[in-house]
């Protein structure tokens, strides 16, 4: 008699390395998205530095110069543009992580299934007498699926409370950036 299924572990097995391999698929789409992110903010502020000092070679005198050498060093713009750059990376992190976190559950929710169907072909073909020791696997099987359970809800709350920490963050930020972009400007006239 044997409990295991040879052409069900294969199975599992054959799942298991497409789940793997969905996980690198995702992993490599968003280093792609990071690649493309980062080259495009270094582009940008490639081609800002160099329209900068094209300003400066035009500067005939001393106001001239301290006008466009400000508007280069303008710290607000640099810091909108690290907090924008800072939300995309956050983004592009975040629903890479919930992608991942969705095949893993699906992945959970198979394993779970699998191991309770092996459960209950233990117990069909159990022995006489065997009863409370089919009844302690059953319960040890609930329980780890009940402490599994409650481990991802914990989880998803810290996630979520992580993420809104870092939303209000972000947008404390960008308001400071835009206040103090706002004094810079009534300081200048």
């Amino acid at each position: 008699m044997s409990f295991f299924d040879s052409e069900k572990l294969q199975a599992a097995q054959k799942t298991n390395l497409e789940v793997l391999e969905q996980v690198n698929g995702k992993v490599l789409k968003g280093l792609e998205q990071l690649s493309r992110l980062q080259i495009a903010a270094l582009r940008s502020a490639s081609e800002e530095h160099f329209e900068n000092a094209r300003k400066l070679l035009t500067v005939r005198d001393p106001q001239s110069f301290t006008s466009v050498f400000s508007a280069f060093a303008n710290p607000a713009h640099q810091a909108e543009r690290l907090l924008e750059f800072n939300r995309q990376v956050y983004d592009l992190f975040s629903s890479t992580q919930a992608d991942i976190a969705k095949l893993g559950e699906r992945q959970v929710a198979q394993n779970a299934q699998q191991v309770q169907e092996l459960v209950e072909e233990i117990a069909k073909n159990a022995p006489a007498g065997s009863e409370s020791a089919v009844a302690v696997l059953k319960t040890a099987v609930e329980t780890a699926s009940n402490v599994y359970e409650s481990a991802q809800k914990t989880a998803k709350q810290a996630a979520e409370i992580a993420e809104n920490g870092i939303a209000a963050a972000a947008s404390a930020a960008g308001q400071a950036t835009r206040d103090a972009t706002k004094a810079a400007g009534a300081a200048r006239k």
